[in-house]
């Protein structure tokens, strides 16, 4: 008897203790831990695909060249012209103000704009027929020269601003007006290589 009693004893302070227990984390018994779900990583975006130019036609190559570089400068110049001309008025007696810059680029818009319109309107339309070699051959060798005039005014916009370079005490308008000038070297350079060595290599008979 006393064995039973000292049994139904234990057994109900077990059930005390777990009630306790359980009032103290909870009614309901925590949910078990399981480890995290492994999560991929991000695969980074794919590179854009590199046009092969050489692959193209000449049609292709001409409207390429028109709706990309042509009217890229055309937008664009302008308004570096503009910001030039603000510059070098807002910042008249800095040691290093671009002094010129304006009326170089306003010349040189006027050459870029004349060249263009003449590839536009006698070279271009022949060269998109697939046209290769014989009455195309003057035209051609004279838009390579007036692209070395083209190289030569983009030196002079390096002389005349340091390199590109912005003095340290540069504001972000004359610092944005020297990153815009490296754009349009950047992209001058690539609209010339593209006709030189691409376009017009493959109409004079050349490798591509």
């Amino acid at each position: 008897m006393l064995r039973t009693r000292l049994e139904n004893f234990a057994r109900k302070a077990k059930e005390h203790l777990e009630d306790r227990y359980r009032a103290w984390r909870g009614s309901s018994p925590p949910a078990p831990v399981t480890p995290a779900e492994t999560v991929a990583p991000a695969e980074p975006p794919a590179p854009p695909k590199q046009i092969r130019w050489e692959l193209r036609s000449q049609a292709e190559l001409v409207n390429h060249i028109e709706q990309h570089f042509h009217a890229g400068l055309r937008r664009d110049l302008p308004l570096l012209i503009d910001a030039a001309r603000a510059v070098e008025r807002a910042h008249a007696a800095h040691a290093s103000v671009p002094a010129g810059l304006a009326d170089h680029l306003e010349e040189l818009f006027a050459q870029l704009d004349s060249h263009m319109l003449k590839e536009e309107q006698i070279l271009f339309p022949t060269l998109r027929t697939g046209a290769r070699g014989g009455p195309i051959d003057m035209p051609i060798r004279m838009m390579e020269r007036e692209h070395d005039d083209h190289d030569a005014g983009l030196a002079t916009i390096r002389t005349l601003t340091a390199d590109l370079v912005a003095p340290p005490d540069a504001p972000p308008a004359w610092q944005n007006l020297y990153a815009g000038l490296s754009t349009l070297e950047t992209d001058l350079r690539q609209h010339i290589y593209l006709e030189n060595n691409v376009l017009f290599a493959r109409a004079l008979g050349g490798e591509y």
